[in-house]
């Protein structure tokens, strides 16, 4: 009698489970079947934001359900990826992760970790960044600048927001043996401004940013912060070609929750691959300074875990102690 109990207890068990697999396995299968949320870590308007809304009006329209942009701006990144760690592994909410998140862990201790907290979707655009002078400083190049700055070892300024620009400028500072003090924004447009106000002496930021005042003359680009040239501005050489092997370029891409199903990973990435990539809607990002991008979820992985070790690596060689 006993035995007759324990095998029902455990067919009822087992029918529990299966039931929950099933419907989890059907949840999966009619994924997305309400709206979703894609968390952006800035506010509105930058690189970040428009490659959001991007690709969320293109999901929209390829999926069936809503997909919403939600900016959640402050301490650069940090508030949006704090709680978006904590939500659901469902699919239903993702985040429009930005390359500063890859800098984060080298200048803070964080929450949560970098590498395993977040699922690799697609990386979706980069973002050249550029070195850039006033028009009116007496430098046409970054051999002239350096020299300029050497002839002023007290007065070299430059600005930054947020993570990757701050260690660029500062890491081309140390490998150009130039003594220059950061000034942090709150904005990159900030930044600009006091640029263009003659008040900084370089300024490292994406080309998005600097794009209208490069080509209006306000600004002038001395080199392109990585391995290559800008394709906005082709006629301005790379840090690398110019003997800095210094990578500050910026990217963004889709990223889920940890542990997200591999089914909707695998859904939203094909979904991209073959609606989105290379077609109208991602080349657009071009006209805003920005480049497109195709990374799938292993190759978009490993660029996180190289640019945190990286940027790990230079704040070490800077001497930069992390935050709290």
């Amino acid at each position: 009698m006993q035995s007759r109990r324990r095998n029902l207890a455990w067919t009822m068990v087992l029918a529990l489970l299966a039931g929950l697999v099933s419907g989890s396995a059907l949840a999966q299968s009619n994924y997305p079947n309400r709206s979703v949320r894609i968390m952006v870590p800035t506010g509105p308007g930058g690189a970040t934001d428009i490659t959001a809304r991007s690709v969320a009006e293109a999901l929209t329209g390829l999926l069936g359900q809503p997909f919403i942009v939600e900016n959640r701006p402050g301490a650069q990144g940090r508030v949006a990826a704090s709680h978006f760690v904590q939500q659901p592994n469902d699919g239903y909410t993702l985040l429009l992760m930005a390359s500063s998140q890859s800098v984060l862990p080298a200048l803070y201790e964080l929450p949560y970790d970098t590498l395993r907290d977040f699922t690799p979707i697609a990386l979706l655009s980069t973002a050249p960044t550029l070195l850039l002078v006033n028009s009116k400083l007496p430098v046409t190049s970054l051999k002239e600048l350096i020299a300029y700055a050497k002839e002023r070892p007290n007065e070299i300024t430059f600005g930054y927001q947020g993570g990757p620009p701050q260690l660029a400028g500062a890491g081309f500072g140390k490998m150009a043996g130039i003594n220059a003090v950061g000034v942090p924004f709150n904005a990159s447009a900030q930044a600009l401004t006091e640029l263009i106000a003659g008040r900084l002496t370089y300024l490292i930021t994406t080309a998005d940013v600097a794009k209208a005042q490069v080509q209006g003359g306000t600004l002038r680009a001395l080199a392109a912060v990585g391995k290559n040239r800008a394709a906005a501005f082709p006629e301005i050489p790379s840090l690398y070609e110019l003997g800095f092997e210094l990578d500050g370029s910026g990217w963004f891409g889709l990223v889920g929750p940890r542990n997200l199903p591999q089914p909707i990973v695998d859904k939203l990435y094909t979904t991209l691959k073959e609606n989105y990539v290379g077609k109208a809607p991602q080349k657009a990002l071009i006209a805003a300074g920005l480049e497109p991008a195709s990374d799938d979820p292993s190759q978009f992985k490993a660029r996180i875990a190289e640019a945190v070790s990286r940027w790990q690596e230079i704040a070490a060689g800077l001497g930069i102690q992390k935050l709290k």
